[in-house]
């Protein structure tokens, strides 16, 4: 009897049965296609809602009403769950709250969606199969026992919100942003084999509102860390100009103007075949020009691209050229990188504290102690980031100039394309443009240019047809071409890519020609003439972070998606992106082969100024020293340097072979340590302003008074 009973209750109750497994395998798919793997570690998230949906659903007394209702259940989680993997194919990171703020610029942007082919084929056949199925049983399924009463039903789903909340808990209980030391040991895998993609979804819902806020603490004692340390300067001395010999690096280009340029997307592969390290071919590019050029050797695609990139390999000839530079960000956290060195976890600040008072910023250094007048540039939309209101509150530029109104001022050199035309700006453009104003001739000046004409997706732009078309001349167009020989409809983004690049190359040339050829008004020589801006103008060209978009950079770079599937070449490579640092009118390449990282350039550039300041708010250091940085990335939540991949010591995503745990616990650990340390400080700071008002003053008197 009890037997018969028991089935009844299972067969009555096939609906929830069959929705809690379509619910799982729906769940289990959206993992593998975003990591690879069929498992989610810590599911008791999505047991607890699993759990509350059902009673949900025992409550429903008619079988029908079951069979809607889940329906739109399953029909809903799919539709979240493909979301949250277009984000992550667009992006290669887990959704965060923090997310939601730059849902408008993301569809400002978008030109094409993703879409995961296996994961719409096998979740839409799992959930028609459901739809016609289930729908089929209903008339002979068995009404619901009126044994399983709504008093009983209540009590179970009060114990499920319960064991939910408690859990809700149990995920987050550790999290403190003011002490981030736990990110250390914390064992997450940085992926939705976590907590599963709609369990993370409702997870970072509570981190939210309930986990992420910041305790002061003693302000005491939060002031007096931040005059804790002072920079040593670099004594080193390095041939910048061979007519200028030796200089010591500390002060070598003290006074000058600043030009920093964030290189939209701006890989090494953007421009070069392979990458030359220790005199030898690295084998860094085999699905470049490489591939484009298979019959020629590296010498001959080498002259063949210093054609094609004039401007790029001058200035990659007689500069600082930092080899091991890595950025694992997006571009307005690398950005703010490389203008305060700095950057607070679970926030975006050009969001979240756009009119903070940010007294380290380079812009409110150099006008702290000179006077000097700072501009920012950007052939993209005004409001996108957010920039219009974060360049000039925060960061202290006096003026940010976008794409709207450089169309008002320069309308016959200019044309804003605008995305909704399938166009991008043209950064050569913006330069031409925009050039007496970004490198004044009677003042000093400090100038910031975010480019944008390489920013992804990598497709057809009829404004880069002349780039195309020298691609052409050069025999590049060939092996990317349609089988109806129309580039047009090429699958291939690289040459694409590459195109874009020309334009970036153009962007340079008319730089360098209007520094090396205009006056500097604010100097004189001993004979009465004027030297050149480019004679004092200190130029700063990096990369904001890897093609990661159409999968670009896995494909040239030969490097699966996901860490330990590829053991001939280190897997921090993908995220290996351009330095570039020319001092004045040098004409010596130096090359850097230690690892450095975004937050490395503040520190470079006071370094070169002769600027003394505040490192315990700084997370890198100047790339000439003998030490190396650790990167802490805020966006996917790992620790990089070139050796090593990982979300806490105890979850190693990838390693070099060399690393042992004597390397780990005396190389990484003290250097995790002392970042998180850092970035907790920092965070105080941000979500308090802490460093407003008489603060703020007290760091500019403090800084005058450091470097008099």
């Amino acid at each position: 009897m009890k037997k018969e009973k028991f089935i009844k209750f299972l067969k009555s109750n096939f609906i929830i049965w069959a929705f809690i497994a379509i619910a799982v395998i729906i769940e289990l798919t959206g993992v593998c296609v975003t990591s690879y793997k069929f498992y989610i570690r810590r599911p008791y998230m999505l047991i607890s809602l699993l759990a509350l949906f059902s009673c949900v659903l025992f409550g429903i007394k008619n079988q029908r009403g079951r069979y809607w209702c889940s329906f739109i259940i399953l029909l809903v989680w799919f539709v979240l769950d493909l979301v949250f993997i277009v984000v992550f194919d667009m992006t290669g990171s887990t959704f965060d709250y923090s997310m939601l703020k730059l849902r408008g610029d993301a569809m400002a942007i978008l030109e094409g969606i993703p879409i995961n082919f296996v994961y719409v084929l096998v979740c839409g056949i799992i959930i028609s199969l459901y739809m016609v199925l289930a729908h089929h049983y209903i008339p002979y399924a068995p009404k619901p026992e009126r044994m399983v009463h709504r008093a009983a039903v209540a009590s179970v789903m009060a114990l499920v919100l319960v064991f939910h909340g408690g859990m809700a808990y149990l995920e987050n209980y550790k999290i403190n942003p003011a002490d981030l030391s736990y990110k250390l040991t914390s064992g997450e895998d940085g992926l939705y084999t976590d907590r599963g993609i709609i369990g993370n979804f409702v997870d970072e819902l509570y981190r939210a509102a309930f986990f992420n806020r910041v305790a002061l603490g003693d302000e005491n004692e939060l002031e007096s860390a931040i005059y804790s340390s002072v920079n040593t300067p670099t004594e080193k001395e390095i041939v910048f100009n061979a007519d200028k010999g030796a200089q010591q690096v500390f002060g070598a280009a003290e006074g000058y103007n600043l030009v920093t340029i964030l290189g939209e997307t701006f890989e090494w592969f953007s421009f070069m075949h392979d990458l030359v390290l220790n005199d030898e071919l690295y084998g860094a590019y085999p699905g470049g020009f490489a591939k484009a050029l298979p019959d020629k050797s590296h010498e001959e695609i080498e002259n063949i691209l210093r054609k094609i990139y004039p401007n790029l390999y001058e200035l990659y000839d007689t500069s600082v050229v930092s080899l091991n530079h890595h950025s694992r960000e997006k571009t307005d956290i690398s950005e703010n990188h490389t203008i305060i060195g700095n950057y607070p976890t679970n926030s975006y600040i050009n969001y979240d504290f756009p009119e903070n008072t940010i007294p380290y910023s380079m812009p409110n250094i150099l006008n702290a102690l000179y006077g000097v007048e700072s501009y920012s540039w950007h052939d993209g939309n005004y409001t996108f980031y957010n920039r219009n209101i974060h360049h000039e509150n925060a960061l202290g530029f006096k003026r940010f100039t976008a794409s709207e109104q450089m169309a008002e001022m320069y309308p016959d050199t200019f044309t804003d394309y605008g995305w909704s035309q399938g166009e991008h700006n043209l950064d050569g453009d913006m330069i031409e443009s925009c050039k007496k104003e970004m490198f004044p001739a009677d003042r000093r000046f400090n100038t910031y240019i975010t480019t944008i004409s390489m920013h992804g997706q990598f497709d057809y732009r009829a404004n880069f047809i002349p780039h195309y078309r020298m691609l052409e001349s050069y025999g590049l167009i060939d092996s990317y071409v349609d089988k109806n020989g129309s580039l047009e409809n090429s699958k291939d983004p690289f040459i694409y890519y590459a195109a874009a690049t020309i334009e970036l190359d153009r962007a340079i040339g008319i730089m360098m020609n209007y520094l090396k050829n205009t006056d500097d008004l604010t100097r004189t020589n001993p004979d009465g003439s004027h030297p050149k801006l480019i004679d004092n103008t200190l130029i700063v060209l990096f990369g904001d972070h890897n093609a990661y978009y159409q999968g670009l950079t896995n494909d040239v770079k030969n490097l699966p998606a996901q860490p330990g599937r590829y053991d001939e070449r280190n897997y921090t490579d993908l995220f290996r992106v351009p330095l570039i640092v020319h001092v004045g009118n040098q004409t010596e390449q130096v090359k850097i082969t230690k690892f450095t990282c975004t937050t490395d350039v503040v520190p470079t550039i006071l370094d070169l100024l002769g600027i003394h300041y505040y490192n315990s708010l700084s997370y890198g250091q100047s790339i000439f020293t003998d030490d190396e940085s650790i990167l802490y990335s805020r966006a996917y939540n790992v620790f990089i340097t070139d050796k090593i991949y990982f979300t806490s010591i105890n979850n190693i995503r990838w390693q070099d072979a060399s690393v042992d745990e004597t390397y780990i616990e005396e190389v990484i650990r003290p250097k995790a340590v002392e970042l998180l340390t850092k970035t907790s400080l920092v965070n105080r700071i941000f979500y308090y302003d802490f460093l407003s008002g008489d603060r703020a003053q007290t760091y500019y008197s403090k800084l005058t008074e450091l470097n008099s």
